[in-house]
C-alpha cells in the first residue's frame, strides 16, 4: 500500500462490548425448577441441596444445549 493513501477509508465502527443476555424472571424460575431432581411440590429440600441446584442452573444458564435463549 503506498505511503501516501488515505488510511481514512477504512475506518471500521468502534469495538463495542456486547451486551450481556437478559432474561425474563418466568424464564429463569422455569429453568431452576427443570434442574431439580424431583417435582418441587413433592419433595423437601435443604438449603445446601437448593444451593447446589441454583448452582448448577447458574452454571449452565447460557449453555448452547442445556441454557435457555436471551432476550
Amino acid at each position: 500500500m503506498p505511503e501516501s493513501e488515505d488510511l481514512t477509508r477504512y475506518t471500521a465502527p468502534p469495538n463495542s462490548i456486547p451486551e450481556p443476555p437478559t432474561y425474563l424472571l418466568s424464564q429463569i424460575i422455569r429453568y431452576v425448577v427443570s434442574w431439580s431432581p424431583h417435582p418441587y411440590k413433592y419433595h423437601h429440600y435443604t438449603i445446601e441441596e437448593v444451593a447446589e441446584i441454583l448452582r448448577d442452573a447458574a452454571d449452565n444458564i447460557t449453555d448452547e444445549d442445556h441454557g435457555i435463549d436471551a432476550q
